[in-house]
């Protein structure tokens, strides 16, 4: 005969819960195993009806078990503190799971010099520039290209008003899985303000955009060559410098020159207003690829309006340290 579940168990030592028994400390949990019989309170020609049950006690201890008949009869209150020490231990599996998933996340932004979901201010040092922003650099392991050996740490710096936050990237735009040799472009880090747009740094190997195996910026091409080759990653889908307008201007600092575009871009998958600085590094050593990097600015119509100047400088910020 089929035997019943724990909850069937746990449903019988509540109908008898009434009834007294003898009270003892609980040392196992219920599994459906062997027949257990409980006696409920009614009477019949002297006698008390039992309700023979499929449970079991594992590891009970003796001096909480009776006989009747041949029959394990497992007292009832001993049976509800099983119960209740099973959902106490479900709950504890539960809240330990949590607990280890939101430490791996804690040590996770920990180790990328940024915390999701709260404000950069809080966390990272004011800019050296002077401009109300804070400043982040990539430290040891905190991004995918440093992790995959592409960069360097502390390769670049980027400036942050302090209420924007760092959100999570996706494993797939990270390029983990294909690092240190990832054909695709991939996103270092992300940020965003509330009301003022998204910003994020993106790296795109550079035998993507020319021929030449270890180009500067401007081997690469002028701007408006460059924007043509690198305008889909900043829009996300197209670029077409017909319909949208692209200011450009030419950074040149410390011997290294960048190129600073601001795009107008209705339709785009980023949204309608997007900005960039991009420029190429080389790797850590001499026989690695090198790479375009750039920071990638987006904001919709709205957030354009209230937050331009920051979305602007925060591109305008992002140098290369070497």
């Amino acid at each position: 005969r089929k035997r019943p579940g724990p909850m069937v168990c746990i449903m019988v030592a509540l109908m008898g819960l009434g009834a007294a028994s003898s009270a003892s400390p609980a040392s196992s949990f219920l599994a459906p195993s062997r027949r257990v019989a409980w006696p409920l309170p009614r009477q019949s020609n002297g006698r008390t009806h039992h309700l023979a049950v499929g449970c079991k006690a594992v590891e009970q201890h003796p001096d909480e078990a009776a006989t009747t008949q041949g029959r394990v009869v497992q007292p009832r209150r001993s049976l509800i503190k099983q119960a209740f020490l099973a959902s106490l231990a479900a709950n504890f599996r539960t809240s330990s799971s949590s607990f280890l998933a939101e430490k791996a996340l804690a040590d996770v932004a920990a180790d990328s010099g940024v915390q999701i979901g709260i404000p950069v201010g809080q966390y990272l040092p004011p800019s050296p520039s002077q401009n109300g922003m804070v400043r982040f650099t990539p430290s040891k392991d905190s991004t995918p290209s440093i992790r995959g050996r592409v960069l360097n740490p502390f390769s670049y710096n980027l400036d942050l008003p302090p209420s924007w936050k760092a959100i999570t990237v996706g494993v797939i735009q990270t390029g983990d899985f294909c690092q240190p040799k990832c054909d695709e472009p991939w996103t270092e880090v992300k940020f965003e303000g509330k009301g003022a747009g998204k910003a994020k740094v993106m790296m795109v190997p550079t035998f993507r955009l020319t021929n030449i195996e270890k180009p500067t910026i401007e081997q690469v091409g002028d701007p408006d060559e460059v924007i043509q080759k690198i305008g889909p990653f900043v829009t996300g889908d197209y670029y077409d410098a017909e319909d949208m307008p692209t200011e450009t201007e030419v950074i040149k600092e410390n011997g290294r020159t960048y190129y600073l575009y601001n795009i107008d871009s209705p339709g785009a998958v980023n949204g309608p207003h997007n900005v960039a600085m991009v420029t190429t590094i080389e790797g850590p050593t001499s026989k690695d690829r090198y790479h375009a990097i750039m920071v990638v600015g987006s904001a919709t119509n709205s957030e354009w309006d209230g937050g331009k100047q920051d979305l602007l400088n925060v591109a305008k910020s992002f140098r290369l340290t070497s």
